[in-house]
């Protein structure tokens, strides 16, 4: 088949990978606060996401980031390219309706009416000389995009000296690209939020293929990358990652870490152990690929499993190690005991953090994620002047309690919607890695439904008291617990502190599995209290969103029925993972109505007498 043939006027080595869409979507933009609930009816909402280019003018500084084929440096040139006017072709493409979701919904790109010049830091250009340069422009509008990061030979480094580079400068943008896997070990300033980038959607993939005359690829997927994907164009068929080494062109350059992957594959056992325990940053990436490749089913799967637990292989060798590893057997106890380890002691990157947590979820947590931690009757401080719907600080009587060091899981969750049938609309809950993830899209009523039958099954099987019932947190109880006697604002003390919690600065922009962020332990001694996800307490907010009918200081108002009207909001405490510090913390009140959900808030229980 013929590879000239494009819409656009270039090859379709270019056009075949725009636009590329990212993982952040309608939705998640308008969560940046808790929305009014739209009916119980209305169901999930189809993601809308947005694309790289419209990311790119959403933030001062932005860092995309995708797996090696995932388009990132072509998508870097083209949109120089656009913006400096070197091709229409480019522009026209670049910023064309794209399609933003496999369902095939269409939209319009959301640019600002003035776009800025680029200063494109390719991967073998100075990025320091650069950076001077581009702050040397003055007024001058300026994106400066600084392509594989990765490959630098300080990245931190020069993400910090970036930030500062382009704070208070109106004129300047920042863009950074990096590799996936490269940059859950990379820490980043918390003025430049990262993003995923999803690939290319079905019908996106569609549509250029009927335009240009050829043959479907990859129809099954939702999103695949455009390297693979356009190797498959070319090929004529589509393309298995193990077969890119041998296919892919040899100017590929983003097909380097598969050419890596199948050399370690053609390695004997002693070899290739040998190989990724000596040099971890060098093998890492190709290694997770191969294990990929390999599965916990192959023959030599078990063999080099053991062989990295007992070389004592850094947590990334680790992680990829765990694709090797079947549930059940002795070589994923030896792993999920190094994974919890390695997660109590804390200090590792965040991303590497988030994938231990999938890990551990897929092969069997070991923890005990029904833990309760006590807290003594007293009078606890309550209240701040970080928002107004929090003021004024004051204190409050809480009694003798119990509370969930963790928030209530999705397999513990998922035990109570088998056993009683309730529906349960999460999408991703049921998903092993995510087994240890707070369990969210539930309404207050589904939050004390749980309660009612863990308070059956904890009886029975010893947990709690005869005269103990579970039941979710009134907000009294939930800020004694965060804040602790001394009414710290967040669980750990008085300033933010990156890797602390699951929030905004973190980049994660979804949950994660529970317990990673030991650093952020509250004084009562839990964890999770801060981000991550919005919890259900028992206390009544009122029917307006912005001011509350029950307001602080508290006091003995009735704010505690139960049997109050549908319409009347219930509080939700702590943040999530899209939360900016002012709203992950011990003080800032949320809400939301009892029938609303989201893949943002959940709850953890507390364990009292009835």
């Amino acid at each position: 088949m013929t590879t000239e043939k494009t819409a656009t006027g270039g090859g379709p080595r270019d056009a075949a990978i725009l636009p590329l869409l990212a993982r952040f979507t309608h939705e998640d933009k308008e969560a940046k606060g808790l929305r009014a609930f739209s009916g119980e009816a209305a169901g999930p909402r189809r993601p809308v996401h947005f694309t790289a280019a419209e990311m790119v003018f959403m933030f001062p500084a932005l860092l995309l980031h995708a797996p090696d084929g995932g388009g990132k440096t072509t998508f870097a040139r083209l949109l120089s390219e656009a913006l400096n006017g070197e091709g229409t072709a480019a522009r026209d493409h670049l910023f064309r309706p794209a399609h933003r979701n496999a369902a095939g919904d269409l939209l319009a790109h959301d640019l600002p009416d003035v776009l800025p010049e680029v200063v494109l830091c390719r991967r073998d250009d100075d990025a320091e000389a650069m950076l001077a340069a581009t702050l040397a422009r003055g007024d001058t509008p300026v994106l400066l995009i600084i392509d594989a990061l990765e490959t630098r030979a300080d990245p931190e480094a020069l993400l910090v000296r970036s930030a500062a580079v382009i704070k208070g400068q109106p004129s300047l943008r920042l863009l950074v690209l990096c590799e996936s896997r490269a940059l859950e070990g990379i820490r980043r300033p918390a003025s430049i939020p990262e993003y995923g980038l999803l690939g290319l959607a079905r019908p996106e993939r569609a549509a250029f293929e009927t335009e240009n005359g050829f043959s479907g690829a990859h129809d099954e997927k939702d999103f695949v990358l455009p390297g693979l994907w356009r190797l498959s164009l070319d090929i004529g068929r589509p393309v298995a990652p193990r077969d890119v080494a041998a296919l892919a062109p040899t100017d590929a350059g983003w097909a380097e870490s598969y050419r890596d992957a199948a050399a370690l594959e053609a390695m004997s056992d002693e070899a290739l152990l040998a190989a990724v325990s000596a040099r971890p940053a060098r093998w890492a990436g190709p290694f997770d690929l191969l294990c990929d490749w390999i599965g916990p089913d192959a023959p030599r799967a078990a063999a080099l499993a053991r062989g990295l637990a007992r070389s004592e292989a850094d947590l990334p060798v680790l992680l990829c190690a765990g694709k090797l590893v079947a549930t059940g057997t002795a070589e994923a106890k030896a792993l999920t005991a190094a994974l919890v380890d390695a997660i109590a002691t804390d200090g590792a990157p965040a991303g590497l953090r988030r994938r231990a947590g999938e890990v551990l979820a897929r092969l069997g947590d070991p923890r005990d994620l029904e833990a309760l931690a006590s807290v003594p009757a007293g009078l606890y401080p309550m209240g701040g002047d970080i928002h107004p719907n929090s003021a004024p600080a004051h204190h409050a009587p809480v009694g003798d309690f119990r509370i969930g060091v963790y928030p209530v899981v999705n397999a513990a969750y998922l035990r109570f919607v088998t056993e009683t049938d309730r529906p349960w609309k999460s999408v991703n809950g049921r998903n092993p890695e995510r087994a240890s993830h707070p369990a969210t899209d539930l309404t207050w009523h589904d939050a004390r439904a749980y309660c009612a039958w863990a308070t059956e099954k904890w009886r029975a099987e010893g947990r709690i008291g005869p005269d103990e019932i579970v039941r979710l947190p009134c907000e009294r109880e939930w800020e004694a617990a965060a804040r602790g006697p001394s009414g710290l604002l967040y669980p750990w003390g008085e300033v933010w502190a990156a890797e602390h919690a699951n929030g905004e600065e973190t980049g994660f922009n979804d949950l994660c599995t529970v317990g990673l962020f030991p650093e952020g332990r509250a004084p009562s001694g839990c964890l999770d209290m801060a981000g991550q996800a919005w919890e259900w307490c028992t206390t009544l907010w009122g029917r307006d969103m912005g001011t509350p009918a029950f307001a602080f200081p508290w006091q003995s108002d009735g704010r505690e029925a139960l049997d109050a009207p549908a319409d009347i909001r219930r509080v939700l405490r702590g943040g999530c993972f899209s939360s900016p510090a002012w709203k992950a913390n011990g003080v800032y009140r949320g809400s939301l109505e009892p029938a609303g959900s989201w893949r943002g808030n959940g709850f953890r229980v507390v364990v009292a007498k009835g």
